[in-house]
């Protein structure tokens, strides 16, 4: 019947006769054929793995993942960011000295700077701190004795700069003038308002100026010229150094400053006021200073800068005496 399956002993006999006829190719076909299988097997395995390999000039970032690629690990150790101050500096560029062969006689450090704070050392003398130091901060004890002494005797001869929003006083300064130019200098200020003055010296004590002046001496902590103490008009609160002379001079000589040349680029005296006279106020604080402190060994007290003076500035002690400023009558004068 149409449909039906062929009779199954027929087609086993015509199997059989056909392997029987065609054995050796039977079992030809059953070796090759298994074989052909694994060798192509093969061939696709090893054709796959020499993509995968890096060639000669391939890198590590080109056979990384995408993930690796896009996202590298944090280095361990972040560097700091520069500071606002520090990008500012580079790109300004370098700032200019302030004490270029001047009278300025204070070490100054650019002011974007901060100031890295270390221990401070304690010198045992005025003399120690003038031959290993390079800032007059390292006998600041003993010059505000002498100011506030000064002070005491003669109140308009350092009287105090007030604030104003365009003056920026530099570390380690007095801002103490004589009362006629710090007034003159108060107007100079509130006339030019937008304008930025940088104040990076104006009352300097006697002990101050020793220092200022050893240096110089042995063109130490890049001070190049300074007045012997005693004869600085810083002495007597009529001078100040400016880090923008060129900006400030017309407003200042407006005002009765002078502006002392190219040779002291930063400095202004006041005109209004005396040459340093031969006896000088901070120099006569000191002395009683001393006499208060060393009543066996007494010096004269007339405010001039005698090599006994000297001698006995070169031992005080930087950090100030133990007996400090007193108001009231200066001791009488005593000649040893």
């Amino acid at each position: 019947m149409p449909g039906e399956l062929p009779n199954r002993p027929a087609t086993q006999s015509l199997l059989g006769t056909w392997l029987s006829r065609y054995r050796s190719l039977a079992l030809a076909l059953a070796f090759l054929v298994p074989t052909a299988v694994i060798a192509l097997s093969v061939i696709v395995i090893v054709r796959d793995a020499r993509r995968r390999e890096p060639g000669p000039s391939a890198t590590a970032s080109s056979i990384a993942p995408p993930l690796a690629r896009s996202a590298p690990a944090p280095s361990p150790i972040t560097p700091p960011a520069p500071s606002p101050l520090a990008s500012l500096a580079a790109a300004a560029g370098p700032l200019p000295e302030f004490n270029e062969a001047t009278d300025d006689g204070e070490p100054t450090r650019p002011l974007d700077q901060p100031e890295k704070k270390a221990p401070p050392k304690k010198y045992t003398s005025v003399q120690q701190a003038a031959a290993e130091s390079c800032t007059t901060a390292s006998i600041e004890g003993l010059s505000k004795q002498i100011i506030e002494q000064a002070r005491c005797m003669k109140p308009n001869a350092f009287s105090l700069l007030p604030p104003r929003p365009n003056l920026v006083v530099a570390p380690n300064v007095f801002p103490y003038l004589d009362l006629r130019a710090r007034n003159q200098l108060v107007k100079v200020l509130d006339a030019n308002p937008s304008r930025k003055m940088t104040l990076n010296s104006a009352l300097r004590t006697v002990a101050q100026q020793y220092l200022v002046s050893h240096w110089a001496h042995g063109k130490r902590c890049g001070v190049q010229l300074a007045t012997l103490p005693g004869e600085s008009n810083h002495e007597i609160g009529a001078a100040l150094d400016i880090a923008e002379p060129g900006e400030w001079r017309t407003a200042l000589e407006a005002h009765e400053f002078r502006w002392l040349g190219a040779t002291d680029r930063v400095h202004f005296d006041y005109k209004g006021a005396a040459p340093p006279p031969a006896t000088t106020t901070d120099v006569l604080a000191f002395q009683i200073l001393w006499n208060m402190n060393h009543k066996d060994d007494p010096i004269a007290t007339d405010g001039r800068y005698t090599p006994a003076t000297e001698q006995r500035l070169r031992k005080s002690p930087p950090a100030g005496f133990p007996i400090g400023a007193r108001c009231g009558k200066p001791a009488p004068s005593k000649r040893p």
